[in-house]
Protein backbone atom coordinates (compact mmCIF):
# COMPACT_ATOMS: atom_id res chain seq x y z
CA UNK A 1 0.00 0.00 0.00
CA UNK A 2 1.36 3.37 -1.19
CA UNK A 3 2.02 6.08 1.86
CA UNK A 4 2.64 8.84 -0.53
CA UNK A 5 -0.63 10.53 -0.01
CA UNK A 6 -0.27 10.36 3.82
CA UNK A 7 2.64 11.24 3.34
CA UNK A 8 2.51 14.39 1.44
CA UNK A 9 -1.29 15.10 3.77
CA UNK A 10 1.54 14.98 7.11
CA UNK A 11 3.26 18.13 4.85
CA UNK A 12 0.69 20.04 4.30
CA UNK A 13 -0.24 19.91 7.53
CA UNK A 14 3.13 20.69 9.37
CA UNK A 15 3.02 23.49 6.66
CA UNK A 16 -0.30 24.75 7.88
CA UNK A 17 0.92 24.21 12.07
CA UNK A 18 4.40 26.82 11.06
CA UNK A 19 2.05 29.02 9.03
CA UNK A 20 -0.12 29.24 12.19
CA UNK A 21 2.65 29.82 14.66
CA UNK A 22 4.28 32.33 12.30
CA UNK A 23 1.26 34.26 11.89
CA UNK A 24 0.70 34.16 15.46
CA UNK A 25 4.28 35.62 16.13
CA UNK A 26 3.76 38.39 14.03
CA UNK A 27 0.56 39.25 15.75
CA UNK A 28 2.38 39.03 19.41
CA UNK A 29 5.20 40.96 17.94
CA UNK A 30 3.17 43.52 16.76
CA UNK A 31 0.53 43.95 19.77
CA UNK A 32 3.20 43.61 22.56
CA UNK A 33 6.42 44.45 21.53
CA UNK A 34 9.69 41.98 21.12
CA UNK A 35 10.26 41.81 25.23
CA UNK A 36 6.63 40.58 25.38
CA UNK A 37 6.91 38.15 22.41
CA UNK A 38 8.19 35.22 24.05
CA UNK A 39 7.45 31.36 23.39
CA UNK A 40 5.18 30.87 25.69
CA UNK A 41 3.03 34.14 24.39
CA UNK A 42 3.01 32.84 21.08
CA UNK A 43 2.36 29.72 21.71
CA UNK A 44 -1.26 30.58 23.29
CA UNK A 45 -2.18 32.37 20.86
CA UNK A 46 -1.41 30.01 18.04
CA UNK A 47 -3.49 27.37 20.09
CA UNK A 48 -0.72 24.94 19.67
CA UNK A 49 1.60 22.93 22.40
CA UNK A 50 4.85 24.20 23.55
CA UNK A 51 6.21 20.72 22.28
CA UNK A 52 4.64 21.31 18.52
CA UNK A 53 5.93 24.92 18.98
CA UNK A 54 9.74 23.88 19.99
CA UNK A 55 9.48 20.93 17.14
CA UNK A 56 9.38 23.78 14.56
CA UNK A 57 11.16 26.80 15.59
CA UNK A 58 13.74 25.71 18.62
CA UNK A 59 15.05 29.16 19.22
CA UNK A 60 12.94 32.20 19.72
CA UNK A 61 14.64 34.23 17.77
CA UNK A 62 14.88 32.23 14.85
CA UNK A 63 10.86 32.37 15.00
CA UNK A 64 10.69 35.80 15.14
CA UNK A 65 13.09 35.80 12.25
CA UNK A 66 11.12 33.91 10.25
CA UNK A 67 7.64 35.00 10.92
CA UNK A 68 8.68 38.33 10.03
CA UNK A 69 10.22 37.90 6.75
CA UNK A 70 7.86 34.95 6.13
CA UNK A 71 4.68 37.57 5.84
CA UNK A 72 6.69 39.81 4.50
CA UNK A 73 7.78 37.89 1.04
CA UNK A 74 4.44 36.42 1.05
CA UNK A 75 2.68 39.77 0.90
CA UNK A 76 5.03 41.73 -1.71
CA UNK A 77 4.65 38.54 -3.87
CA UNK A 78 1.07 38.59 -3.97
CA UNK A 79 0.70 41.94 -4.62
CA UNK A 80 3.31 41.37 -7.45
CA UNK A 81 1.02 38.76 -9.09
CA UNK A 82 -2.50 40.30 -7.71
CA UNK A 83 -2.32 43.56 -9.17
CA UNK A 84 -3.49 44.54 -12.62
CA UNK A 85 -0.78 46.80 -13.31
CA UNK A 86 -1.25 49.29 -16.34
CA UNK A 87 0.54 49.21 -19.43
CA UNK A 88 0.61 53.37 -19.51
CA UNK A 89 4.42 54.23 -18.21
CA UNK A 90 2.87 57.10 -15.76
CA UNK A 91 0.31 55.41 -14.25
CA UNK A 92 2.33 52.39 -13.91
CA UNK A 93 4.79 54.66 -11.76
CA UNK A 94 1.46 55.65 -9.85
CA UNK A 95 0.34 52.09 -9.08
CA UNK A 96 3.94 50.73 -7.94
CA UNK A 97 4.55 53.59 -5.70
CA UNK A 98 1.05 53.07 -4.34
CA UNK A 99 1.31 49.67 -3.86
CA UNK A 100 4.91 49.66 -2.06
CA UNK A 101 3.03 52.36 0.13
CA UNK A 102 0.72 50.77 0.94
CA UNK A 103 3.63 47.68 1.98
CA UNK A 104 5.12 49.98 4.54
CA UNK A 105 1.77 49.94 6.68
CA UNK A 106 1.12 46.19 6.58
CA UNK A 107 1.65 44.37 9.78
CA UNK A 108 4.44 42.90 8.46
CA UNK A 109 6.62 46.37 8.44
CA UNK A 110 5.95 46.56 12.02
CA UNK A 111 7.12 43.11 13.18
CA UNK A 112 10.36 43.73 11.12
CA UNK A 113 10.48 47.16 13.06
CA UNK A 114 10.56 45.76 16.76
CA UNK A 115 13.11 43.24 15.05
CA UNK A 116 15.14 46.27 14.05
CA UNK A 117 14.85 48.36 17.33
CA UNK A 118 15.54 44.99 19.76
CA UNK A 119 18.63 44.35 17.91
CA UNK A 120 20.71 47.42 19.16
CA UNK A 121 21.67 45.97 22.29
CA UNK A 122 21.02 42.18 21.08
CA UNK A 123 23.98 40.83 19.44
CA UNK A 124 22.80 37.88 19.04
CA UNK A 125 19.53 38.89 17.40
CA UNK A 126 21.63 41.20 15.53
CA UNK A 127 24.02 38.76 14.05
CA UNK A 128 20.71 36.59 12.81
CA UNK A 129 19.16 39.56 11.73
CA UNK A 130 21.58 41.13 9.37
CA UNK A 131 21.80 38.10 6.44
CA UNK A 132 17.92 37.69 7.19
CA UNK A 133 17.58 41.19 5.91
CA UNK A 134 19.70 41.16 3.21
CA UNK A 135 17.97 38.05 1.68
CA UNK A 136 14.92 39.78 2.14
CA UNK A 137 16.42 42.58 0.51
CA UNK A 138 16.87 40.95 -2.53
CA UNK A 139 13.49 39.54 -2.79
CA UNK A 140 12.19 43.18 -2.44
CA UNK A 141 14.64 44.39 -4.79
CA UNK A 142 13.42 42.09 -7.27
CA UNK A 143 9.76 42.50 -6.59
CA UNK A 144 10.53 46.29 -7.42
CA UNK A 145 11.25 45.63 -10.80
CA UNK A 146 8.21 43.66 -11.30
CA UNK A 147 6.08 46.24 -9.76
CA UNK A 148 7.71 48.55 -11.95
CA UNK A 149 7.82 46.44 -15.12
CA UNK A 150 11.21 45.96 -17.26
CA UNK A 151 10.86 49.04 -19.37
CA UNK A 152 10.95 51.38 -16.10
CA UNK A 153 13.48 49.15 -14.52
CA UNK A 154 16.09 49.29 -17.51
CA UNK A 155 16.30 53.09 -17.19
CA UNK A 156 20.06 53.62 -16.13
CA UNK A 157 18.57 55.83 -12.94
CA UNK A 158 16.16 53.17 -11.52
CA UNK A 159 18.25 51.86 -9.19
CA UNK A 160 19.10 54.65 -7.40
CA UNK A 161 15.47 55.76 -7.92
CA UNK A 162 14.39 52.51 -6.11
CA UNK A 163 16.86 52.42 -2.82
CA UNK A 164 15.93 55.55 -2.33
CA UNK A 165 12.36 55.37 -2.67
CA UNK A 166 12.46 52.12 0.01
CA UNK A 167 14.64 54.72 2.61
CA UNK A 168 12.16 57.12 1.96
CA UNK A 169 8.98 54.81 2.31
CA UNK A 170 10.36 52.98 5.23
CA UNK A 171 11.67 56.51 7.44
CA UNK A 172 8.24 58.36 6.69
CA UNK A 173 6.15 55.12 7.94
CA UNK A 174 8.55 55.36 10.76
CA UNK A 175 6.82 58.40 12.17
CA UNK A 176 2.90 57.14 11.98
CA UNK A 177 4.02 55.34 15.21
CA UNK A 178 3.38 58.67 16.51
CA UNK A 179 1.48 60.34 13.67
CA UNK A 180 -1.16 58.18 12.64
CA UNK A 181 -3.00 60.68 10.47
CA UNK A 182 -3.26 59.12 7.11
CA UNK A 183 -2.52 62.11 4.77
CA UNK A 184 1.39 61.96 6.70
CA UNK A 185 2.35 59.12 4.54
CA UNK A 186 -0.48 59.82 1.43
CA UNK A 187 1.39 63.28 1.03
CA UNK A 188 4.80 61.92 1.11
CA UNK A 189 3.58 59.22 -1.31
CA UNK A 190 2.06 62.13 -3.87
CA UNK A 191 5.68 63.95 -3.51
CA UNK A 192 7.48 60.50 -4.19
CA UNK A 193 5.28 60.16 -7.67
CA UNK A 194 6.52 63.59 -9.06
CA UNK A 195 10.34 62.61 -8.20
CA UNK A 196 9.35 59.58 -10.10
CA UNK A 197 8.07 60.70 -13.19
CA UNK A 198 10.66 63.41 -13.27
CA UNK A 199 13.10 60.75 -12.71
CA UNK A 200 12.09 57.58 -14.70
CA UNK A 201 9.84 59.48 -17.51
CA UNK A 202 13.30 61.70 -18.67
CA UNK A 203 15.43 60.38 -21.75
CA UNK A 204 18.44 62.20 -20.17
CA UNK A 205 20.45 59.45 -19.53
CA UNK A 206 23.56 61.76 -19.28
CA UNK A 207 24.33 61.08 -15.59
CA UNK A 208 24.51 57.47 -14.65
CA UNK A 209 24.02 55.42 -11.30
CA UNK A 210 27.97 55.51 -10.90
CA UNK A 211 28.22 59.06 -10.98
CA UNK A 212 26.05 59.43 -8.64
Amino acid sequence: MSTEVPARAQQERSREVQRVILDAAVDVLISEGYAQATTLRIQERAGVSRGRLLHHFPSRDDLLLAAAHHLATERMSEARETIDWPAEPAERIDAAIDALGRSYRQPYFWAATELWVASRVHEDLRTALLPAEQRLGAVIREDSVHYFGADLADHPLFPVFRDVLHTSLRGIAMTTAFDQRPQTLDNHVEKLKRLAHAVLLSTDDSVSPEEE
